[in-house]
């Protein structure tokens, strides 16, 4: 009933409510539009997220899109906290500002290989904007 419509069963102990609330969340969710995960993830879970959900659902609740990516480099080395080579999204936000992230993040690849995060872009990219932000309040002026 949950996953694929009907009646609700009735040799079912949850609530009728409950039922028709976790209907509703199938109902508002599904089709997913795009599923995007890491591209180590393609042989194993993408697949059989393929394989289950063709087994289950009707083709109109079928997955419109999936999207892989690699991963995201910092610096060209691998992030991790256990050698101190990471970086959050809050602190670089706070170290850069969310403008100059966005401007390095969409600098640093998009294809499925590794993305490379740099800190000289982001720099860089604070200094690109603020240039751009002074060019356009003198030419407003």
């Amino acid at each position: 009933y949950v996953l694929l419509g009907g009646g609700p069963p009735p040799s079912s102990k949850l609530p009728p409510g409950l039922l028709r609330r976790m209907r509703g969340e199938v109902e508002y969710w599904y089709p997913v539009d795009l599923r995007v995960s890491g591209r180590d993830l393609i042989q194993n879970h993408l697949t059989f997220y393929l394989y289950c959900h063709q087994a289950l659902f009707p083709p109109h609740m079928l997955p419109r899109g999936i999207r892989t990516n690699g991963h995201l480099l910092l610096d060209h080395a691998k992030m991790s906290k256990s050698t101190g080579n990471f970086l959050t999204l809050k602190g670089a936000i706070q170290q850069y500002s969310a403008d100059a992230m966005r401007f390095a993040l969409a600098l640093s690849g998009d294809t499925n290989e590794d993305a490379n995060f740099e800190h000289t872009t982001a720099n860089a990219a604070i200094l690109k904007l603020t240039s751009e932000l002074a060019f356009m309040e003198e030419t407003a002026a």
